[in-house]
């Protein structure tokens, strides 16, 4: 049960959401589907004066925009999975969003934007979402801008959201007819991630962009070529991972040793020599 008191603003418009989060600021939580915030309140450990619930914002959840997917703030897990486009675009989302965690219901509920601002080390999205060079477009009342990937994630549970923004969409590079591979490395089915590699080569087939999440603080990236000896992947990771996540299912030094095998087992997936 929650315990505490507090405004749940429904808006209809973004200007009317955004408004809120300019006079509140962060006194403010953004509501997506709720099953991180909803725990949280619960448990005492968020006790916003205002919940902006973006529900009626009537925000299509996938569309495409040119080259690019563009999932809304209220995407799903459920609407990754079950949309073609994100299946032809971003096969590798697919590929993460399939072996989430969790049952009918937070797939139905939970979303990946609300994933992406909760910034959990041991989550699978921010990983994923580097290895597919996202983009995220935040509004607030002056307007919405645009940052990437790589200046989105800062540390464990930060991101560059300022208190009167909200993150309105992720953009996506459309990776369609590329290969791609996608690995986490977990104690249990039910339990979260250790380590996960994510890779998607080039247009051509030549570089390939990896990712690695749930190890450290925040996912990790390494561009290199595709060439048979291109060798030395673990030696890469390991110069990469200058912080490692130490938390209650594995500590620093074994997420250490597990994320080049993950990054590995997902270039080997795509078809790559590691």
């Amino acid at each position: 049960m929650i315990r505490h008191r507090f405004r749940h603003e429904r808006p209809t418009a973004l200007a009317d959401a955004v408004a809120v989060l300019a006079e509140a600021g962060p006194r403010a939580r953004v509501l997506g589907g709720g099953t991180l915030l909803v725990p949280e309140m619960v448990a005492g450990e968020a006790s916003p004066d205002h919940v902006v619930d973006l529900g009626r914002l009537g925000l299509q959840p996938v569309r495409l925009d040119g080259d690019d997917l563009v999932l809304a703030a209220t995407a799903t897990y459920a609407d990754v999975l079950a949309d073609p486009r994100v299946a032809e675009h971003a096969p590798t989302l697919v590929a993460m969003a399939s072996g989430v965690t969790g049952g009918v219901q937070l797939l139905n509920a939970a979303t990946l934007a609300g994933s992406a601002c909760q910034a959990a080390p041991g989550s699978d999205v921010p990983g994923c979402l580097a290895a597919l060079d996202a983009r995220f477009r935040l509004a607030s009342e002056e307007g919405v801008r645009e940052v990437g990937v790589d200046a989105f994630f800062l540390q464990a549970h930060r991101t560059a959201l300022r208190p009167d923004e909200l993150l309105l969409e992720i953009v996506l590079p459309s990776t369609a007819g590329r290969a791609h591979g996608y690995v986490k490395l977990k104690h249990a089915a039910s339990s979260w991630p250790i380590a996960t590699g994510a890779c998607v080569l080039d247009a051509d087939g030549r570089r390939v962009r990896v990712a690695i999440g749930a190890a450290g603080p925040v996912p990790v990236v390494l561009e290199r070529d595709v060439a048979p000896g291109a060798g030395a992947l673990a030696a890469e990771v390991a110069a990469l991972l200058q912080q490692t996540w130490d938390d209650v299912l594995a500590d620093a030094g074994y997420r250490r040793s597990v994320a080049p095998v993950a990054a590995r087992r997902a270039l080997e997936q795509a078809g790559v020599a590691p």
